[in-house]
């Protein structure tokens, strides 16, 4: 079931089994009194509900800009954020998850039933101010619901005291939530062990990397990163979650074994939230309505895929030749699977899935916005799904699948020496892609790699898999990568470009059946196309700045608490995000 169903069969089953209404509350103000929600399960559920609801992560199709997958991300990647830029404060949500610490010891349900519900509560404390931690380095922990009579100037707190309390809050989570087996009715969408467990174990990943510690020195950080991404894979493989067959097909399948920290949908037109719009955006308009422009590919991710043996396209060791003019043949499966390109077989229609349909992007194929870079993204798209449908799309956002968890763990590995712990997690993922193992079964991997060699194949490891999944911008803040690997070089696409007549051209594609067509293109594109590169940035340089790493509170903030000081590198600042 949906969550947002969930959601409204628990408020609609309350007042038809006679709950108290809750307009008719003396005081909506005080819902958190014992007196009424915390002595009735279905509210308390309710009330946890509409916490899931405001800090579950969702689709979102702007952080691509901000890295080398797609162009954009103007003001952070030509270095012109300012103060006010980058504002995330989401102390309301935490005052909510404050009210449910502070009093649901003090209603008549059931202890497990408390656990259950502080379990979900501390989980989303924890999230909501890692999410601000990452952002900001410390910000002022508040823990309890304030009244107005309290002290409302509260200091930031070190990072450091801010990562003690959020896992903290994630150790009692994990301690109070259910395991839930991948197959059960339980695994509905809500938050539980695994799900925290997973999530411990990317937050310590983040703490240990360079963004937190740039000069590396805290090796105790690798190895709790490690120990805790080591628990999670065990209990989650215990409970059934693992790897799903196929890379494409996994974010159709609802609940699946590989989601391990999902947002749900169920379409409901009076409720924006109950859907997303991220499929009509990644669309070509043709075939699409109500948004456009998100995820078009770059050059640079393009030519990131290795070949079908594994290896990358400029290694003469592969047993495959790269052609750049041929680029998407003998390449990993999941080039195919994520990108699209001219030529493609993507069976999209206005109506309904139109078999047979190719996409074509050379110029003057495209009447409505034509992709800007020669590329459409692939990923997530359902073709089953008409243009409306893509606008009010329900499928899943999964934040965390089962793949993160094992390139966590190989990249704690090998921060640690454990570099052949680090081979196991990275082949397990190439194998699931269809990528040839080889005679040494590496797929492709070079063998005998140092750390600092294995570091770089599990970042291309990640760039690959987890393309246009919200992860690439925070990989490279992470481990402070903006500047060694972006700045003073621009983003490209292709122009591509028909080299006959096009009568010519309409009675090639008209004379032979889409397949007939691509394989044909398989041997004869460059009879028909020709490629050029085509500058994305054209007006700057990528100039990604050191205190991007952690950004400035905006004047807001600063301006109702006199208390707070500004971040380190930037005007006025004086908090050390690194302590």
């Amino acid at each position: 079931m949906k969550f947002y169903k969930f959601i409204y069969i628990t408020l609609v089953g309350c007042l038809l089994s006679g709950c108290e209404k809750i307009l008719d509350k003396k005081d909506l103000g005080k819902i958190g009194e014992a007196d009424n929600v915390w002595n009735d399960l279905d509210l308390a559920t309710a009330y946890v509900n509409r916490i899931h609801a405001q800090c579950l992560p969702e689709w979102n199709t702007s952080n691509a800009g901000i890295s080398d997958e797609t162009a954009g991300g103007g003001s952070y990647m030509y270095g012109q954020l300012t103060e006010n830029s980058v504002d995330y404060w989401p102390y309301d949500h935490i005052r909510r998850i404050n009210i449910l610490l502070a009093e649901i010891d003090q209603g008549t349900l059931e202890d497990a039933d408390k656990q259950w519900l502080k379990g979900q509560a501390l989980f989303f404390r924890a999230w909501e101010y890692f999410e601000m931690v990452k952002l900001y380095g410390g910000v002022p922990l508040i823990l309890e619901p304030q009244q107005l009579t309290d002290d409302l100037l509260v200091k930031r707190s070190s990072t450091s005291e801010c990562m003690q309390q959020i896992i903290a809050d994630l150790d009692l989570a994990i301690e109070y939530l259910p395991a839930v087996s991948q197959g059960s009715a339980e695994n509905n969408g809500r938050v539980h062990k695994g799900t925290a467990l997973a999530v411990k174990g990317r937050i310590l990943l983040y703490y240990a990397s360079p963004q937190f510690d740039p000069d590396q020195d805290a090796t105790d950080r690798w190895q709790a990163a490690y120990d805790a991404n080591f628990e999670a894979k065990a209990f989650l493989e215990s409970m059934g979650f693992g790897l799903y067959p196929s890379f494409s097909e996994l974010w159709f399948e609802e609940m699946n074994k590989e989601s391990v920290f999902v947002r749900r949908y169920q379409y409901s037109p009076s409720d924006p939230a109950s859907y997303n719009n991220w499929a009509a955006a990644t669309r070509p308009l043709d075939v699409s309505q109500g948004s456009t422009g998100g995820n078009r590919p770059t050059w640079d991710i393009v030519q990131a895929f290795p070949m079908k043996d594994g290896k990358a396209i400029d290694d003469l060791a592969s047993d495959y030749a790269y052609d750049p003019d041929y680029f998407w043949l003998n390449r990993d499966p999941r080039f195919n699977q994520t990108i699209v390109y001219n030529g493609s077989l993507w069976e999209l229609g206005m109506s309904a899935r139109q078999s047979g349909r190719i996409q074509w992007t050379y110029i003057g194929s495209e009447q409505n916005s034509p992709t800007p870079s020669g590329f459409y993204t692939r990923k997530a798209i359902d073709e089953n799904q008409s243009a409306i449908q893509a606008f009010n799309s329900s499928t899943d956002w999964i934040e965390l699948r089962f793949a993160e968890v094992l390139l966590n763990l190989a990249e704690a590995a090998n921060e640690i020496g454990k570099i052949e712990e680090a081979y196991t997690e990275i082949t397990a993922l190439r194998a699931r892609a269809g990528i040839e193992s080889g005679t040494d079964s590496r797929y492709g991997l070079a063998d005998g790699m140092n750390i600092a060699q294995m570091r770089d194949a599990i970042m291309l490891e990640r760039k690959i898999e987890f393309a246009f999944e919200n992860k690439r911008y925070w990989d490279l803040r992470r481990r402070r990568l903006f500047e060694d690997e972006l700045n003073g070089t621009r983003r490209y696409g292709l122009t591509i470009t028909l080299k006959v007549p096009t009568d010519q051209w309409n009675a090639v594609r008209n004379s032979m059946t889409s397949q007939e067509l691509i394989s044909h293109l398989n041997t004869n594109y460059t009879d028909y196309f020709e490629s050029a590169p085509k500058l994305l940035d054209t007006q700057f340089d990528i100039n990604w700045k050191p205190e991007y790493y952690f950004f400035a509170i905006p004047a807001e903030h600063l301006q109702l608490n006199s208390n707070l000081e500004q971040t380190s590198g930037w005007p006025g600042g004086t908090f050390n995000p690194l302590l």
